[in-house]
């Protein structure tokens, strides 16, 4: 198991390694767990309370593509599976070049998104490296997992792999963090949020639709007297590309006469979050790319409302417990929070069934499809 990607948070693609592997272990397999060097002692203490289970360092100081990655993937990765019985090697972040591949692999694809929106990748970046090298690595790995329908669809379209070269195991789904008055109120204080708010997390991509959720909330407000705030979470770096979509915002937020309406708290905690849900009105969520978009369903397995975007995998994920938006038009999008702020028969139904939907997404199922991959590729038959 692919453990390099790890640089000390345990993010979307670590919470799959981490579950699958806990699971894994935990029934009967033996996992070898490969990190970088400089992150061993910290992969140690995450997995201290796993039996059958031996993590190997790698001296390798990134997981981008690059020549590096190429011979681990190569030579060393090969050889430490040959020479330890390995049945299959997984690589659970959306690349990876076995060009000598002597173990079954299994390559997860979680989203193709610099073939839609380059965002941050530099143009050299995104034709000569990116796109080739996602073309290269879905055709050298012998099963293509994928984390919904849409991203199935989108792979083989855009990379040009088979459609029944991929496969779609769902990812799960985290248990929420208990809400406390106390935190709340520390919270909102500590981000100068007042007692009504909406809330969007995820940042200020280009693809995440900030701009229009921006002026939509202007509209919202003007037609409805809301009295509260738009919450928007995500980490804003210090990049070029951050730094500009930040003033696009600032600019949304200056031109609708939003200032003091819409805030941005910028990178928070896992707690934090599940506090902001928990204290929210409603979630919106316009995104105009999604290979799955966990934080729909982190907000419904809390029972909070969701507005979310009837584009790419954003549908399928929701499942019918959401209100569905065009994320291109600024008016329906506003017109959709009304509903949602107004219709209290609309956000019954979606409290109910928002954590049904969530249910449905478990670690435990996706480490067992994972399993019975494993199993398939390998010709082995996994232990129960």
């Amino acid at each position: 198991m692919d453990f390099r990607k790890y640089d000390g948070v345990v993010g979307g693609v670590e919470q799959g390694v981490y579950q699958i592997t806990r699971y894994a272990t935990a029934h009967g397999h033996l996992i070898m767990l490969l990190c970088k060097r400089n992150r061993y002692e910290e992969v140690k203490k995450l997995f201290q309370d796993s039996k059958n289970l031996h993590i190997e360092p790698l001296d390798v100081a990134t997981h981008v593509m690059c020549r590096k990655n190429v011979l681990l993937d190569s030579h060393t990765i090969q050889d430490l599976a040959v020479q330890n019985g390995a049945d299959v090697i997984h690589f659970p972040y959306n690349w990876a070049f076995p060009l000598k591949k002597r173990v079954p692999s299994v390559l997860t694809v979680h989203d193709v998104i610099p073939f839609t929106f380059r965002e941050a990748q530099s143009l050299y970046t995104n034709l000569f490296k990116y796109k080739p090298g996602m073309k290269k690595a879905c055709a050298l790995n012998d099963v293509i997992v994928t984390v919904s329908e849409f991203s199935r669809q989108d792979i083989s379209r855009k990379v040009g792999v088979p459609l029944e070269k991929i496969r779609v195991i769902y990812n799960g789904l985290r248990e929420p963090n208990r809400s406390k008055k106390s935190v709340a109120s520390a919270l909102k204080k500590k981000y100068g949020i007042g007692s009504r708010y909406i809330l969007n997390v995820g940042g200020i991509h280009e693809r995440k639709n900030i701009v229009r959720l921006i002026k939509a909330f202007a509209i919202f407000v003007k037609r409805t007297g809301y009295a509260g705030t738009l919450v928007i979470t995500g980490k804003v770096s210090g990049t070029s590309y951050q730094e500009k979509m930040k003033k696009r915002c600032d600019m949304a937020v200056s031109e609708t006469g939003m200032n003091g309406r819409v805030l941005f708290t910028n990178f928070i905690t896992e707690a934090e979050l599940d506090t902001l849900f928990h204290e929210a009105d409603f979630f919106v969520y316009p995104s105009l790319y999604e290979g799955f978009g966990i934080p729909i369903l982190e907000a419904m397995k809390i029972g909070l409302p969701v507005i979310t975007s009837n584009a790419t995998a954003l549908p399928e994920v929701a499942g019918g417990a959401a209100l569905l938006t065009d994320p291109e038009d600024v008016e329906d999008i506003a017109a959709k929070m009304r509903l949602l702020l107004e219709d209290h028969k609309i956000r019954k139904d979606l409290k109910t069934k928002g954590p049904a939907q969530a249910r449905l997404f478990t670690w435990e199922k996706t480490a067992e499809e994972y399993l019975s991959l494993y199993g398939e590729i390998s010709g082995q038959t996994p232990p129960k």
